[in-house]
């Protein structure tokens, strides 16, 4: 059965009397075997627009308008938090979701006259029982499976999140803490950059467009890990590019933390499951459907969405054509694939799945990929390539487990260039010197990359370093999309 707010306060003022050491040898025994329950009904969002303009507003609101939807009373906060607040609100909710600034093992909820007087909700250490100083909260002031062991998910939606920091392992105090499912990042990601004015439903693109589409996702009924894989494949249909959103780590202290679901538990019903690995299979057709539904697509489009048997849930076009599938991967035991083998049989994948692949498509990444704590994934993707050497409109991704060879992910992409001869007649330097106008920076290291997903264009990364105050650092980096025919900035997106 659920607990009330008032009830967990309550539990919290008896258990201050209780020794710190007794409640975690408390909590060690009991974690992993804690009766279902239902989850605190309470959601609360935190996102704003940033003095450096990074604007998470849509990515607040649009998040709370899902949680309402399947039965939360959702709240968001979009002018900003203090620190005090913000933990607070996590002590109270159910679920609980962080949008914007960050590094490893902090979340920055509102701006202060200064650096130095940021709020920052910290992950906090284990010798952190205090606040080192004002406008800092950890989530270790939580006590341990007692303050928010009713929180059912914990979104920290901004760069490094997953990473160890100064501060301490957001994801390490989410187990410990009792938290089901905890999402966060492990490299960059990037944001709407606005002016001040700028109207929250104006900026439905990059890290806005992947929580926009996340939170449609989580409402019908697929799990967190299922809504992540179809809102990045979601992302890079619109834009092109990931934006780093694809490199999502799920963690928390229920069994299988990638299959809890956003809509609360009813009394007697299980927190979640824990999913069977997907085996080996070539194609779809290999597939049995147990339920067949219709979603809507990137830009509203009806896609028929097919859950099967072996655990695959794919979505296709009304023409058939594959747009995305999401398996589970193993998190144990020997990995058998090496590179090339692991390189081959995700091209025979691709080759059996993904129309229009002739096999003349540009190997453009493979690296070692990791979701869920244990997995052994490597990530593929493929571009399609312009006559004149540049990246052109179709992209096709793949995670394979390298101790099975199942695909876990696959998703096609195509935009609206496709198909479309390319002029570039701005060159790299006057794209770089462009975005530096834009921006008003001659200082950081500036790079560019080309391609063609919905215009010719240039994509523009300049990256100043680390800003804030010692062990509260955030990543200052700005990408702009500039016309490769015109120099006209296109969009402009912050980390």
């Amino acid at each position: 059965m659920g607990h009330t707010s008032h009830g967990r306060q309550q539990r919290r003022r008896a258990l201050l009397a209780i020794p710190i050491a007794l409640v975690c040898a408390l909590s060690a025994a009991t974690a992993g075997t804690l009766p279902a329950y239902a989850a605190a009904a309470e959601e609360t969002s935190i996102g704003m627009r940033f003095n450096d303009g990074l604007d998470s507003r849509l990515s607040a609101t649009a998040f709370r308008d899902a949680a309402r939807t399947v039965g939360y009373t959702g709240t968001s906060y979009t002018a900003g938090r203090s620190a005090d607040n913000a933990w607070t609100d996590g002590l109270d909710s159910g679920v609980f979701a962080l949008f914007g600034h960050s590094n490893g093992g902090i979340f920055q909820t509102d701006e202060g006259p200064s650096d130095d007087q940021d709020p920052i909700l910290a992950a906090g250490r284990t010798q952190d029982l205090l606040p080192l100083y004002p406008n800092l909260r950890f989530f270790t002031e939580y006590l341990p499976y007692a303050d928010v062991d009713d929180m059912r998910l914990l979104i920290l939606a901004g760069c490094y999140t997953a990473q160890s920091g100064q501060l301490g392992n957001f994801n390490e105090v989410a187990v410990s803490r009792g938290i089901d499912s905890a999402i966060s990042f492990s490299g960059l990601v990037m944001y709407p950059a606005t002016t001040y004015g700028t109207s929250a439903s104006t900026t439905n693109y990059s890290g806005n467009y992947f929580w926009s589409r996340f939170s449609y996702h989580a409402t019908t009924g697929v799990s967190v890990s299922t809504a992540l894989a179809r809102a990045r494949t979601d992302l890079v249909t619109k834009e092109g590019s990931a934006g780093g959103w694809d490199r999502y780590v799920i963690r928390g202290a229920a069994a299988a933390p990638g299959s809890v679901k956003l809509k609360p538990a009813g009394e007697g019903e299980p927190l979640n499951s824990r999913p069977v690995a997907t085996p080996q299979f070539t194609t779809t057709a290999a597939l049995t459907p147990v339920s067949t539904t219709t979603t809507q697509g990137p830009d509203g489009e009806p896609l028929t969405t097919v859950e099967t048997a072996e655990g695959v849930e794919y979505r296709s076009a009304t023409d058939g054509s594959l747009v995305d599938l999401v398996g589970t991967p193993t998190t144990s035991g020997d990995v058998r694939l090496g590179t090339e083998e692991t390189r081959a049989t995700a091209q025979q994948f691709v080759q059996r799945n993904v129309t229009r692949w002739d096999g003349k498509w540009e190997l453009a990444a493979e690296e070692p990929v990791s979701h869920l704590e244990g997995d052994a994934l490597t990530l593929m993707t493929w571009r399609t390539v312009g006559d004149d050497g540049h990246a052109g409109a179709r992209q096709v991704t793949v995670e394979i487990d390298r101790r099975t060879g199942a695909v876990t992910y696959l998703s096609t992409a195509q935009g609206e260039a496709a198909g479309k001869a390319s002029a570039f007649k701005v060159d790299r330097n006057e794209a770089i010197h462009a975005a530096r106008a834009a921006i008003g920076d001659d200082r950081g290291t500036a790079t560019a990359e080309a391609d063609t997903w919905n215009a010719d264009r240039w994509t523009v990364t300049v990256d100043r370093g680390l800003t804030g105050r010692p062990g509260a650092e955030i990543p200052d980096v700005e990408r702009l999309e500039i016309d490769a025919r015109t120099g006209d900035v296109l969009s402009r997106t912050k980390s």
